[in-house]
């Protein structure tokens, strides 16, 4: 975001927290496949039962209580690649779609966990092992940034991928994303002979509601098992396994219950000359990176609140600086 920006007061009065959205489990003992399972569930509950944090874990392992196998909402997508960087005003036409693959690469049919993205001082990719510690590249400044050269910043600390978008995202933008030849020559030169994870991923397992798969709960050492087959998990004597979708078992669904806040934000311009409406849409894409660092994507929806003006930031005086503030729910 702008460095003439700067957030003051933020979502005051909201909860941050996993455990303030509520899930409410119910166990269904009723032989249906992961696809007869979710359609039931969507027609009485909200969804297949979604699990986001250790609270939510606890109370599921809880409620289910038995040695059955129950389907749960967890499934795959294993061909799905997506960047970490989501904001779409980043990617110019097929830019999101850039890829330098090495020969043989993507291994997704070969190796299932390998779900992470690396380049090799070659400069071509190859998809690896999530947990695998390599140095990273991070990227920082905002969508629209034309000298791309000085937003990239190579970081010499191995780290998992999940760690390294975690350490880019408390310091920097994001995982870097490269959207065409010359940038991924860039990256190349700076990795100095050094195998590098980047920002692109595969969204391999989510949620049927659509929310990101944050808690690791496998059986089996913490991985599911090595197979393209069994893309739908069971929750069973509280752990988890990918079993073939087709089977029949006990479903578990889980209703959410709504909540809307409206919630004022006041933001200080440094710089005068910057004008806080142009910059609304990357405020609110650092908010939800905010949220999904803490799991909360598909549970929490952001828009901003227009005035009757059509504006949605207002200018106010408090002391000598120049603040906006806008409302958003």
């Amino acid at each position: 975001m702008n460095g003439t920006v700067v957030i003051m007061m933020v979502l005051s009065g909201l909860c941050f927290i996993p455990s303030c959205f509520l899930h409410l489990y119910y166990l269904l003992s009723d032989g249906k496949t992961w696809t007869e399972a979710q359609s039931y569930c969507r027609s009485k509950y909200t969804d297949l039962a979604t699990v986001q944090n250790d609270q939510q874990l606890a109370e599921l392992n809880q409620f289910i209580g038995s040695d059955y196998y129950s389907w749960i909402g967890l499934h795959s997508e294993s061909e799905t690649w997506r960047w970490s960087l989501e904001n779409k005003n980043y990617y110019v036409g097929g830019e999101a779609d850039f890829r330098m693959w090495t020969a043989g690469a993507p291994f997704l049919n070969q190796i299932y966990n390998k779900v992470c993205v690396l380049i090799r001082t070659s400069g071509k990719w190859e998809d690896a092992d999530c947990s695998n510690t390599l140095p990273f590249i991070c990227y920082n400044g905002t969508a629209g940034t034309l000298n791309h050269s000085l937003s990239l910043i190579f970081v010499n600390e191995p780290k998992s991928w999940t760690e390294a978008q975690k350490y880019c995202r408390q310091h920097h933008t994001d995982l870097a994303s490269v959207r065409n030849q010359a940038e991924n020559d860039q990256m190349k030169l700076m990795i100095h002979n050094q195998t590098t994870w980047i920002g692109l991923y595969r969204d391999l397992w989510k949620w049927s509601d659509g929310s990101s798969y944050s808690v690791n709960n496998w059986y089996s050492g913490g991985a599911p098992s090595a197979t393209a087959t069994n893309i739908c998990v069971v929750s069973y004597f509280g752990k988890w396994k990918n079993l073939d979708c087709n089977t029949k078992h006990d479903i578990a669904c889980f209703l959410a219950e709504t909540r809307k806040q409206v919630v004022k934000m006041v933001v200080e311009k440094k710089d005068s000359s910057v004008d806080i409406e142009e910059l609304k849409e990357d405020i609110l894409q650092q908010l939800m990176e905010n949220f999904k660092s803490q799991g909360l994507v598909g549970e929490v929806k952001l828009r901003w609140v227009e005035q009757p003006d059509g504006k949605v930031f207002h200018k106010i005086n408090m002391k000598e600086d120049t603040k906006d503030s806008g409302t958003f729910d």
